[in-house]
């Protein structure tokens, strides 16, 4: 795996199809059924300092915003999501210090300065987990929160075929793979679970709480009857973790 080419692949697909085609997930949503009203991970915000990683079209930063978070700050990979993302912010009545960079690496965001980092759908798309979580740990300040979302790495292996659920790929297999998209392409690796937990602890973060669960409510309000939604009945589809830097 070449860590420029998947940034130049993801880079460009999020700076043309991007959104359109995937669509934002966004605050109070971690993903598929799960939300931040339900869930209350992070609590109240009002006068905090917030660091979202891969900020996207800005709508989950306006969320916080609207919460009276102190100061708002993002990275992402694209330069048309930060463009997305600074005309939304304006158009709120919001401002915040959005970068252009990869999770990755060193971008000038300063040190045990933040409350909160979060991650909604994005943090997956890291070339090098270990190093982005420990770079998310110097950012905060002692006892600070890093909250992400991302698929659920057993979503990721089995596909619904015939009204069963089928193993289509390993569960331990974590090999970067190339997702052909509406006339694009995305890279990825699917992570087990357990890289992700020993990742967070060699960054020296203690987990707080996990989440795996679906919301009934939200899952009847969006077509509890779609085979995504049974699939989600049977096995998680988002997990979302809240952990402490200690």
């Amino acid at each position: 795996m070449d860590k420029n080419s998947v940034y130049k692949t993801n880079r460009f697909y999020w700076d043309t199809k991007g959104n359109d085609f995937l669509g934002a997930i966004v605050l109070p949503f971690y993903g598929a059924f799960v939300s931040e009203e339900k869930c209350q991970l992070f609590g109240d915000v009002s006068g905090k300092k917030m660091l979202e990683i891969g900020c996207g079209n800005g709508q989950s930063l306006q969320y916080h915003g609207e919460r009276k978070a102190s100061e708002l700050w993002a990275v992402d990979i694209s330069e048309k999501q930060i463009e997305k993302a600074t005309q939304h912010l304006k158009a709120c009545g919001l401002s915040a210090k959005l970068i252009c960079s990869p999770m990755e690496e060193e971008c000038g965001i300063p040190v045990d300065y933040f409350d909160f980092v979060y991650s909604i759908y994005a943090i997956g798309w890291t070339t090098d987990l270990e190093g982005t979580f420990c770079r998310i740990a110097s950012y905060l300040k002692k006892d600070g929160v890093f909250i992400f979302s991302w698929s659920h790495p057993i979503h990721k292996c089995v596909v619904a075929e015939n009204n069963m659920l089928a193993f289509k790929k390993c569960y331990f297999d974590e090999s970067w793979y190339s997702v052909s998209l509406d006339e694009g392409a995305l890279t990825l690796s699917d992570r087990k679970l357990s890289t992700y937990v020993n990742a967070l602890a060699k960054a020296g973060f203690v987990i707080e709480q996990m989440i795996e669960q679906f919301d009934d409510e939200i899952m009847q309000s969006r077509d509890g009857n779609s085979d995504f939604a049974k699939k989600a009945k049977m096995l998680p589809v988002t997990f979302v973790v809240k952990a402490r830097k200690l």
